[in-house]
């Protein structure tokens, strides 16, 4: 079953400078376009991807737990990997490097944030077992990925040379259907957006403004 529903923090400020310029660098260096087939946006999924029949629900949650929140902070760590492993009768069989991506070390905010996103939306949707709020959550931001296997190595070498380490923060909550903005709950602001207010770059600013005074 399809499952176009995703929410996530799209990176902004230092974070989302350094993601996409390290994703192109690796993609234009070491020809891989697993991560830049479409446009990368640099971000760290919460929930995701799913399938619902109670979207009302879903916003309903997200602003309750939004409410909660001014900021959700973070910070980056280096990098590290996924690795895809392949199994016959339980037995396993291979080892394939599929991501690699920036290490998120999330505050305690952003934990506890995310565990109550699964736990309020995991039994109201159509969901990959890995969102379950029962199994550990790797946060991450996704720099390379799919096509990078053989290449592992090498690309891995080049970001060894990279001390990446910084703290940063995101203020929304965006719920995508079909990868586009659906809508953006504003932490700040404890605004629900729909996707013309969300993409609106004069109401971002009026908000940003309007933070700096609370």
């Amino acid at each position: 079953m399809k499952k176009p529903y995703l929410i996530e923090l799209r990176l902004d400020g230092t974070a989302k400078h350094v993601c996409r310029k390290l994703t192109y660098d690796i993609s234009k260096k070491f020809n891989v376009k697993g991560n830049v087939r479409k446009r990368p946006v640099p971000h760290i999924t919460l929930f995701g991807p799913f399938n619902t029949r109670r979207i009302k629900d879903i916003l309903q949650s997200i602003q309750e737990i939004g409410s909660q929140y001014s900021s959700l902070d973070y910070s980056v760590d280096g990098f590290d990997f996924f690795e895809k492993k392949k199994t016959f009768l339980g037995i396993p069989t291979s080892k394939k490097k599929d991501v690699i991506f920036l290490k998120i070390k999330p505050s305690k905010s952003l934990v506890q944030c995310q565990k109550i996103l699964a736990k309020q939306l995991f039994p109201i949707t159509n969901t990959s077992e890995f969102d379950n709020p029962k199994d550990k959550f790797h946060f991450h931001a996704t720099l390379a990925m799919k096509d990078i296997s053989i290449k592992f190595d090498k690309i891995w070498e080049y970001l060894e040379n990279y001390e990446i380490k910084f703290e940063d923060q995101c203020f929304r909550l965006t719920i995508l259907r079909d990868s586009k903005i659906m809508y953006e709950y504003d932490l700040s602001a404890k605004r629900l957006l729909n996707r013309r207010q969300a993409l609106n770059r004069n109401l971002k600013r009026k908000i940003e403004e309007q933070r700096k005074y609370t």
